[in-house]
């Protein structure tokens, strides 16, 4: 996505396998959509422990932050557990958002429609 491209819409489940909106986050703060390839892979795992570790960063800067794979709801909330993730983590299963945003793998070692790592801030 270039910049300043109008981020497109979506509603995905979190780990309580609620749907939430890029709208319901979005109002009234600023939102970091953290795109990562797979839970409990040592490389994203790193990633979502630091990024709880310095979460008073974003908050200073009012700044939600939204982790988005294509895992299921059931291992994001497995995995947000044992990481005592303090951020919501979203499911793209269906890897929709992952593919309108452009950060969709065509071959990761051998799997297919795995998220990229990449990050965005809608305006």
């Amino acid at each position: 996505m270039d910049v300043n491209t109008k981020a497109p819409k979506f509603t995905l489940k979190n780990t309580q396998k609620e749907d939430v909106s890029l709208y319901d986050i979005n109002e009234g703060s600023n939102v970091i959509l953290l795109f990562f390839p797979l839970a409990f892979s040592g490389v994203c795992t790193k990633e979502l422990c630091s990024t709880r570790d310095n979460l008073k960063i974003y908050n200073s800067l009012d700044a939600k932050v939204i982790g988005i794979s294509v895992d299921s709801f059931f291992s994001l909330k497995a995995f947000k557990e044992a990481n005592n993730l303090n951020f919501m983590l979203l499911s793209d299963f269906n890897k929709e958002v992952s593919k309108s945003y452009g950060v969709l793998y065509d071959d990761f070692y051998g799997m297919h429609g795995v998220s990229k790592r990449a990050v965005f801030v809608p305006a």
